[in-house]
């Protein structure tokens, strides 16, 4: 993943923490790359996020962007199982929740691995940086 002309990989890192803030509406990953460094990944505005197989030395593949119309046909069921808990929200039938997360401008993000948590979650957008909080002695220039 690039930003701003900066390319920061996460293939192949291990996902050293996640947490979810209600209050600011963010989900955010920190990861450690290959290289040794710590990057956090944040969705913003963040709604909801479906993880299994969460453990510790969890290995990521990829972190991408799925188009909301194929995601809902491919998991058609289970969101319409999910609606009897109005999970992520309200709503009738998949078809209506489709097009309330399309007029909310939400994305989901697919979070695949190489090994353990893998999952989605739904947000208005990603970013990720390099994380100075945890670099310590350990900076290189």
């Amino acid at each position: 993943m690039g930003v701003m002309g900066i390319t920061i990989s996460i293939h192949d890192g291990v996902i050293i923490g996640y947490s979810v803030s209600f209050l600011e509406n963010k989900l955010i990953l920190d990861i450690e790359t290959v290289t040794d460094e710590i990057v956090t990944v944040t969705f913003e505005n963040y709604l909801a996020h479906d993880f299994h197989h969460v453990m510790a030395g969890s290995i990521l593949f990829d972190i991408h962007e799925a188009d909301l119309n194929t995601f809902f046909v491919e998991n058609r069921e289970q969101f319409e199982n999910f609606k009897l808990y109005a999970w992520p929200i309200w709503y009738g039938n998949t078809n209506e929740l489709e097009q309330d997360l399309q007029k909310d401008n939400y994305k989901c993000y697919v979070i695949s691995a190489s090994l353990g948590l893998t999952g989605y979650v739904f947000a208005k957008a990603l970013k990720i940086k390099r994380n100075d909080k945890f670099s310590g002695n350990n900076q290189s220039l």
